[in-house]
């Protein structure tokens, strides 16, 4: 019965190892801006941090408040703001540090709307990472500006 024991607790480390892994992906300062219009997209921002010393690949995201879910990027070009998609739609965040999506950077387009985003309200959007897998984030909307 004692080498029973002792072989479990041998055991113990490596079956911690084989279970689920914890993310390693936080999300902070999530916000989505209003857009009382259902003709204009919907804008979600937030931080993406790693907890550890492995990067990370944001590769998908969805909603059930849009039909797609894209990440864009503000650039400035030739004097002139324009989004374009990011390509291949992977975004890495590096190992211990992270990526804001924010006004004029980074940022999550809600494309085709459902419904209109109204400030007060609060969304849920799903994001895919390659290492941490699926996230769930609840993400307030906000008015954006004066």
């Amino acid at each position: 019965m004692r080498v029973r024991w002792l072989l479990l607790l041998a055991l113990l480390p490596w079956l911690a190892a084989c279970g689920p892994k914890a993310p390693q992906i936080v999300i902070e300062n999530s916000w989505a801006r209003s857009s009382p219009l259902m003709a204009e997209p919907g804008v979600v921002y937030m931080v993406f941090r790693t907890k550890r010393s492995a990067t990370d690949v944001r590769i998908g995201a969805s909603t059930d408040i849009a039909e797609a879910v894209e990440i864009h990027e503000s650039i400035m070009e030739n004097g002139v703001m324009k989004m374009q998609p990011v390509p291949g739609q992977r975004l890495e965040i590096p190992a211990q540090g992270a990526v804001e999506l924010k006004p004029g950077g980074y940022h999550l387009m809600l494309l085709k709307l459902k419904q209109p985003l109204q400030e007060g309200q609060t969304i849920t959007v799903t994001l895919r990472f390659e290492k941490s897998g699926e996230i769930t984030v609840q993400v307030p909307v906000k008015r954006m500006g004066p």
